[in-house]
């Protein structure tokens, strides 16, 4: 195999980029490591003056994997633990607010999750329930009627001192037929969506930290796009699923449960993925898994990814 030195560097780079925030949600590296990757940044220079020393010999790509290595390291660590520098402070007073209802039938669920942690769940009451605080006083502000429930951040108006962190507490009726919307930003989240009945799903996420999982979910599409940010999905493997994912900037891990069909289709550019490695083949312009023909119940995805990663991994991967 002939490597291509001119994309030697950005092979790397992204390879790294994808594996520090692997490697933290797998419990191999702390998050007070990573905190101080950024104390890294002198190898920059070091790594231009390297390229400097061996421009005319055979070594001359080593100051750029150097170069790629520093920077695979600084920005996976802010995609594993994302900074929460526009959160500002905390005030001095907290708020919190509880509500509980139901949905008259199918209803639209939209989260609005500026800066903080979330939990989003199932219900086994036929009922939502919410529960959110502030740090800062801000109390999150919650809107319901018999087919619809908005829950947003309190602050709506950007970057404040005195914002304050959300902590919320979310269960969904698996009852009721919901079509899911949620933005996330400077935050981290946590969707655990066993036997939910999702007409469609749409997540945005941004500077955050996102795991979902739709084990035991009935899901008619999803769509998930994420900028300077982790997302880590781990899909059902008893109901069929369209899914259209897009990451800028950022890495993504897919779980495939065993049986599950899996066809994937798209573009990359200057991007990380290894399909290969993950037990798919060539299908036409895309990839699927030897038994998508054959298997009971199939993924078709289809990808779009610009200076990320996409990671497709076995059932457990994604924790």
């Amino acid at each position: 195999m002939r490597v291509d030195r001119s994309r030697l560097n950005w092979g790397i780079f992204f390879i790294v980029l994808g594996a520090v925030p692997l490697a933290y949600h797998e419990g191999a590296v702390s998050a007070s490591a990573l905190a101080d990757a950024w104390r890294l940044w002198p190898l920059i220079i070091v790594g231009i003056g390297l390229s400097i020393i061996l421009s005319r010999t055979p070594a001359f790509f080593l100051g750029g994997t150097v170069v790629a290595i520093c920077l695979g390291l600084v920005f996976g660590s802010v995609l594993a633990t994302p900074p929460t520098v526009g959160c500002g402070g905390d005030g001095n007073s907290s708020s919190s607010i509880a509500r509980s209802d139901s949905f008259g039938g199918g209803a639209s669920v939209d989260l609005d999750l500026q800066c903080g942690s979330a939990t989003i769940t199932t219900s086994t009451d036929g009922q939502w329930h919410v529960n959110a605080s502030n740090t800062a006083g801000r109390t999150p502000q919650v809107v319901s009627t018999a087919d619809l429930l908005q829950v947003t951040s309190g602050s709506q108006n950007g970057w404040s001192f005195d914002r304050g962190k959300d902590n919320w507490q979310i269960a969904l009726p698996s009852t009721s037929q919901i079509d899911l919307t949620s933005t996330l930003s400077m935050g981290d989240a946590h969707f655990n969506l066993a036997s939910a009945n999702l007409g469609s799903a749409r997540f945005v996420v941004s500077l955050s930290s996102f795991h979902l999982d739709l084990t035991g979910a009935h899901v008619g599409s999803l769509t998930v796009t994420t900028s300077l940010g982790a997302t880590y999905v781990t899909l059902d493997g008893s109901s069929n699923l369209t899914a259209d994912l897009k990451t800028s900037l950022g890495s993504l891990a897919v779980c495939i449960p065993a049986g599950l069909g899996v066809q994937v289709s798209g573009t990359d550019s200057l991007s990380s993925s290894d399909f290969a490695g993950a037990g798919l083949i060539r299908s036409g312009s895309g990839w699927q898994t030897p038994n998508y023909s054959s298997a009971a119940h199939q993924a078709t995805i289809t990808f779009n990814t610009s200076l990320g990663s996409l990671k497709l991994l076995s059932a457990g991967g994604c924790k």
